[in-house]
């Protein structure tokens, strides 16, 4: 316990500037699902001892972009309620693991996300709700 509220520290406290290969990435098995806010953006529950850090934890999918629920057409905030409802079922279908965790320039963390083995990225992806994202520029 002691080993991860260092790491969630750590994580925490590494100045947004650096270059993602400079920061250590982390795992976290114990997380349990707080809310959904879209397709690929949702919070958490980390495991922990202490209320100070039992807060509700932002996470960004690595590697996709889904529709956003504000602006668009009536057709992309169709899309993503799609997406959202997806993540939703894809998240409560067994136990939550988040890999190769760092931030995103929201402060958010941006991880790989697994269910039962399975990638949550790559299962938007497949399933239409969307598309491959490294951070640039957005396509939807």
């Amino acid at each position: 316990m002691r080993q991860f509220l260092i790491a969630f520290i750590f994580l925490l406290a590494t100045p947004l500037g650096m270059a993602q290969q400079e920061v250590k990435l982390q795992n976290f098995n114990k997380v349990s699902l707080a809310s959904v806010y879209d397709g690929d953006t949702f919070k958490v529950y980390l495991a922990c001892r202490y209320s100070i850090f039992c807060k509700a934890i932002p996470v960004r999918v690595r590697g996709v972009d889904c529709p956003e629920m504000r602006g668009g057409t009536e057709e992309t905030k169709a899309a993503a309620k799609a997406a959202k409802a997806f993540t939703k079922q894809f998240l409560r279908g067994g136990k939550i693991l988040l890999r190769n965790c760092g931030r995103d320039k929201y402060f958010r963390l941006l991880c790989e996300v697994k269910v039962n083995g399975s990638d949550l990225g790559t299962a938007l992806i497949k399933h239409g709700h969307a598309v491959p994202y490294d951070g640039g520029t957005k396509t939807l």
